[in-house]
């Protein structure tokens, strides 16, 4: 049993790993669309598939505290250990967890497809709020200073939607798929 569970978790380990790299290697050789990321793709994963309560919330933070150091020394030319109101993304992305948690052996298309939409949306509505609560770029706090925040987040939502839908596609369908073939690899019994 402690073998399956080590091949299970280095399998995971090895898609997450690969997904977090993504963001960190390919905007540079590529270029990147704002917003189109792994991680609320990976953070539904790892609450679906990581037997470790502790581990379905640090990996996905961990990635994104990770992949954040790379991408604003990018951006800025140094290393920040937290951006300035980080903790609006980071709690979208425990809640993300908590949704792949939901997900766990309910791993069919349409309930992943419907999980990302709802990650994307709430990750669109909670950090939009927080720019606006925060007041990171200066809208005032009123109702249009809020709804002025939200148009000009519009363009970047449309990234976002495609980021976690093709992450949580590939993601989740590379792992049932290793499921399917290495039956090793699934918690489930097999049928004799």
């Amino acid at each position: 049993m402690k073998n399956k569970n080590t091949l299970r978790f280095g399998v995971l380990a090895g898609i997450i790993g690969l997904a977090t790299l993504t963001r960190v290697i390919l905007p540079p050789v590529l270029g990147h669309p704002s917003n189109f990321a792994p991680i609320g793709a990976l953070a539904l994963f790892s609450g679906c598939y990581f037997n470790s309560r502790f581990l379905k919330f640090f990996v996905p933070l961990f990635a994104l505290w990770f992949g954040d150091l790379f991408v604003d020394y990018l951006a800025t030319g140094k290393f920040m250990l937290f951006y300035q109101g980080f903790y609006w993304q980071y709690a979208c992305y425990v809640i993300f967890a908590f949704m792949g948690m939901a997900l766990t052996n309910k791993v069919k298309p349409l309930n992943v497809v419907g999980s990302s939409l709802v990650a994307s949306t709430l990750f669109f509505l909670i950090t939009n709020f927080g720019v606006w609560a925060g007041g990171m770029i200066g809208y005032p706090h009123t109702l249009a200073g809020l709804s002025t925040c939200y148009i000009a987040a519009v363009p970047f939502f449309g990234n976002t939607l495609a980021g976690d839908l093709f992450y949580s596609a590939a993601m989740f369908g590379l792992f049932e798929l290793a499921q399917r073939r290495f039956t090793s690899l699934s918690l489930k019994p097999v049928k004799a």
